[in-house]
């Protein structure tokens, strides 16, 4: 199996509080993915915290459950700073064999795209509490190999377009650019965002 990834943060905010790294190693990709809770005060330091713990284990991300550990650690973690505040969260693993795995907490979804169907594997996410409420559950999931396009994207791709224009800009999308592709259904006329938006993809090839 080959990876082809992308992903891209769009500010739709005076503070960006969207983030979003790939992580590559040992034939597999880790995506997370963070989205600070607005409203509150703290989102952008919670979802900069959120990567900074992730990055420490990303090595040990190796399966559901261990990436459900990891948030639910987080989680207690973000609870302690006095300054910090709330944010989603998720993790999504891509094994060179197609097999996907990953956990998440908030509104901050996983899509996959094959060639006849589709399938939210976040669809079991608890949106509420969020990770540095210090009462979060993170959700596990799991899905045997086939090959697919993963989307993984903050609410401020999955409000403001639809499922159906997402789907077809996954396939008929440059798989190179397809999260700048994917962030342009929710650009303004104006050229700005309704809302910070966080997108990385990952297309499955044999």
């Amino acid at each position: 199996m080959n990876f082809v990834i992308s992903s891209i943060v769009r500010a739709g905010n005076p503070e960006l509080q969207d983030r979003v790294e790939i992580f590559r190693w040992e034939n597999r990709v880790l995506i997370a993915l963070a989205d600070g809770a607005g409203g509150i005060s703290g989102g952008t330091q919670a979802a900069e915290l959120f990567m900074q713990l992730v990055r420490a284990s990303v090595a040990s991300l190796t399966s559901a459950a261990a990436c459900r550990q990891l948030l639910n650690r987080i989680d207690r973690e973000l609870a302690i700073p006095s300054e910090c505040g709330e944010t989603t969260g998720v993790l999504v693993g891509i094994e060179a064999g197609g097999d996907i795995f990953g956990a998440g907490v908030g509104d901050s979804l996983v899509w996959a795209f094959s060639s006849n169907n589709r399938m939210e594997l976040t669809q079991q996410q608890e949106r509420k509490p969020l990770l540095g409420s210090g009462v979060a559950a993170a959700r596990p999931f799991a899905q045997a190999a086939f090959e697919a396009t993963i989307v993984v994207a903050t609410d401020g791709l999955w409000k403001y377009t639809s499922l159906e224009a997402i789907e077809k800009c996954v396939r008929v999308g440059d798989a190179i650019r397809l999260a700048e592709q994917l962030s342009e259904l929710v650009k303004l006329r104006s050229g700005d965002f309704p809302d910070d938006v966080a997108i990385a993809t990952c297309r499955v090839i044999p």
